[in-house]
């Protein structure tokens, strides 16, 4: 800063003109000024006094050994964070400085943040890896399961890098499917966004299989880009299955872990994706001759089987004559059964006519007794007094009926 000599300080309050300045005005001049020449900035630092606001707007300040700067990151843009902020992270701002008159402040208007350094790197992962964790991006019950012949098949990566060939030569060694091939680039400004785009307009995609997300190894900077979170995110709401195999066997990303199954190589991707057909033909030929010998041996016993009963099996004509003789037999003991309860039913019957006859009242009358019934009622009569004089009965003998005038009535039971 330049410093102003006491001379010129002394002049310049003997001057009878003066140039004033409301605070407004200066303010304006000084907004002008600064967001004018400070269009488009990066600007590093250490994050201090983060404070995550309510309407989704993130404060902090960014600081070094000599001076600090206030920073807003609006909700729009905190949305689209590729991780985490947290107190002392070093990091790397992109944004325009702006004045806030209200205040006399200016600050910088974040639109993107980016770890710096691998230390902040590290604790970038971290804190991303932790959040959807949190989240349950990482469960093993929402992953879906490949397909086992999978015939159609997306493969997001670089179409230069040998991860790509290293991919296809495994895939055609192994399988025949339709192999479709997504560029996009792989690490840098925009791969993040290029990758995440290239899940979303592959699931618009109809009968595709499987999407495999791959690049060579790299440094942990190299592979940062399946570590940003809006990779995740597309991972995340894929429809489709899918795999990641980023860098080498040691190499694990943000993307490995929301993906449904992770490869360590392009390679490893290729064999666990796609079955191996020279294998599936052998296996398939073993199970054949196999078969072949159950069913051999299945038949086999059942011949055995059949001649063993065909011994026990009386021919039909012996099984007619047998059943035949039982036919007799059984009729002639149906016919025997039969007479023998007509008999006992015929005797039964005679015994029943016996008792009817015995208290017929026509037998009595064959033993000389008769039936007296009074007239025109035909009422028999059991009392003498049930008749006046002058009346008529009717007497009926054992042969033939009497018609009688009653003359006279005698109440007593004297026969003679």
């Amino acid at each position: 800063m330049k410093e102003i000599s006491t001379l010129r300080l002394a002049k310049e309050l003997e001057r009878s003109e003066r140039t004033i300045f409301t605070v407004k005005e200066l303010t304006s001049q000084i907004k002008d000024l600064l967001e004018n020449r400070f269009l488009l900035v990066w600007v590093e630092g250490e994050i201090s006094q983060l404070k995550n606001h309510d309407s989704g707007h993130i404060f902090f300040s960014l600081k070094d050994e000599e001076a600090l700067l206030k920073v807003i990151m609006f909700r729009e843009r905190a949305r689209e964070l590729p991780f985490p902020l947290r107190e002392g992270l070093q990091v790397l701002c992109f944004g325009r400085i702006s004045v806030y008159p209200p205040r006399g402040e200016y600050r910088l208007i974040v639109q993107r943040i980016e770890p710096r350094g691998l230390g902040s790197l590290q604790l970038a992962f971290e804190a991303l890896k932790r959040e959807l964790a949190a989240r349950g991006y990482f469960d093993e019950a929402r992953k879906k399961s490949l397909p086992a012949y999978p015939e159609r098949v997306a493969v997001v990566t670089s179409i230069s890098g040998a991860a790509l060939h290293d991919f296809l030569r495994v895939a055609r060694e192994r399988w025949q499917a339709e192999i479709l091939i997504y560029p996009v680039r792989v690490q840098g400004e925009g791969a993040a966004e290029d990758i995440a785009r290239a899940i979303d307009n592959l699931n618009r995609m109809k009968d595709l299989d499987l999407i495999v997300i791959t690049r060579g190894g790299g440094s942990l900077e190299d592979l940062w880009a399946f570590n940003e979170r809006i990779v995740a995110e597309a991972v995340f709401r894929s429809r489709i299955p899918v795999v990641s195999a980023v860098g080498h066997e040691v190499d694990y990303t943000i993307c490995d872990f929301v993906a449904d199954l992770r490869a360590p190589t392009p390679t490893a991707a290729a064999q666990q994706i796609f079955p191996d057909r020279k294998q599936l033909i052998e296996d398939l030929d073993f199970r054949r001759r196999r078969l072949f010998e159950l069913i051999s041996e299945r038949l086999r016993k059942l011949e055995r089987e059949l001649h063993h009963l065909s011994k026990r099996l009386k021919s039909p004509e012996k099984l007619i004559q047998e059943t035949g003789e039982r036919v007799q037999d059984l009729e002639a003991r149906l016919r025997k059964a039969l007479a023998h309860q007509f008999f006992l039913k015929e005797n039964r019957f005679r015994n029943l006519v016996r008792h009817l006859e015995a208290v017929s009242p026509l037998a009595v009358l064959s033993r000389g007794y008769s039936v007296t019934r009074k007239l025109p009622e035909k009422i028999v009569i059991r009392k003498a007094r049930e008749v006046r004089t002058g009346e008529f009965v009717e007497i009926l003998l054992e042969e033939g009926r009497l018609e009688a005038r009653v003359e006279r009535i005698h109440p007593d039971n004297h026969l003679f």
